[in-house]
């Protein structure tokens, strides 16, 4: 993989960190989660954030993997 793409995806990755333990936290540290439009938020920065995080740890593997294999 070129650099530029794990560069963008490690940002994505701390981008989706930033968003799941800010919903987190607002679980946790307000009432919002008490009223619907506090669970829609929570829920979506939670997904948002585990989706905008799930691809980086592919891209390292994929391409750890291919150093692995020098053909």
């Amino acid at each position: 993989m070129e650099k530029s793409v794990i560069k963008t995806l490690k940002i994505l990755h701390w981008m989706g960190l930033s968003m799941l333990l800010c919903s987190v936290g607002t679980y946790f540290l307000s009432d919002m989660s008490q009223q619907v439009e506090g669970m829609v938020m929570i829920a979506s920065l939670a997904g948002l954030g585990m989706v905008m995080m799930s691809p980086f740890p592919i891209a390292l593997f994929l391409e750890w993997a291919r150093k692995q294999n020098p053909d």
